[in-house]
């Protein structure tokens, strides 16, 4: 495997680390694997460590190419998102040398990595982005989207942290519905794997209950998965050092349940 850095932005401070596999002679499908884009969570100040690479190791064991984008924090929106379009840009205009298929490449977030994943499924083809980046909307479009315990909503159960990074402590309520997902989904919005715990009392699960509902009326292809219980920050359901409140093996099984998701929808 061989492990590469890239920049995102003119300050260099986001960033992309690629994961990629080895091609294996005689495996046609090594040669052009699939992908999945990780956004970390952290509330929009910080990106989470455990978020990162350790779900990337997940998805390389299940054979595709992973890569772990560390975005604008502590920065206002639009700044994350246009980070999250560019990559998804700049991944498929590298297509080749990365040994990736451009059409199978999914993005997956965490809580507030989770909205910003929802952002770029949700808003890949926004006048503005698209302007911006100065590209076609297709080249920032997911194939697929894995939420993960995701905020979602500035209304309904909103979590004011990541909210408030993002808009301001002057954020009215326009603001918040604008940035709400359950808002911005549409038909063309990708096929959307959502999984929450019910106990999480940082993200309220009715943040992926909204967002499910929303995929649902505009029959966008959706799969909700809601766990009895477990805390916020779960990730890979694995103890942490010191701290055994995160391992859940009931939990872990939305890893092996998304995968085949995105198998399915990607054609995998």
């Amino acid at each position: 495997m061989t492990v590469k850095t890239f920049s995102i932005n003119a300050e260099k401070t986001a960033f992309v680390k690629a994961y990629l596999p080895d091609v294996i002679s005689g495996v046609e499908y090594t040669e052009r694997r699939p992908s999945v884009v990780i956004f970390p969570g952290g509330g929009y100040n910080h990106v989470s460590e455990r978020e990162g690479e350790p779900v990337a190791f997940q998805y390389l064991a299940a054979g595709y190419t992973a890569f772990v984008v560390t975005y604008s924090v502590n920065a206002r929106f639009p700044a994350p998102l246009l980070d999250a379009a560019y990559t998804f840009l700049k991944i498929r205009m590298r297509a080749e040398e990365f040994g990736i298929d451009p059409e199978k490449i999914a993005v997956l977030g965490f809580s507030a990595g989770g909205h910003l994943a929802g952002c770029l499924a949700t808003m890949w083809n926004d006048n503005f982005v698209v302007k911006t980046l100065d590209c076609s909307p297709e080249d920032m479009r997911p194939n697929a989207a894995v939420l993960c315990y995701p905020v979602i909503s500035g209304v309904t159960a909103p979590h004011e942290g990541s909210f408030k990074t993002l808009l301001g402590e002057e954020m009215n309520r326009s603001d918040l519905s604008r940035l709400s997902l359950e808002n911005r989904v549409t038909p063309k919005t990708p096929p959307v794997f959502i999984w929450c715990t019910a106990t999480d009392e940082s993200v309220s699960a009715h943040n992926s209950l909204v967002m499910a509902k929303a995929c649902i009326s505009n029959k966008v292809p959706v799969e909700l998965h809601m766990f009895d219980e477990g805390p916020h920050g779960i990730s890979t359901c694995d103890k942490v050092v010191g701290n055994e409140n995160y391992q859940r093996p009931n939990v872990r099984r939305w890893i092996p349940l998304s995968i085949e998701f995105l198998n399915k929808y990607m054609d995998v």
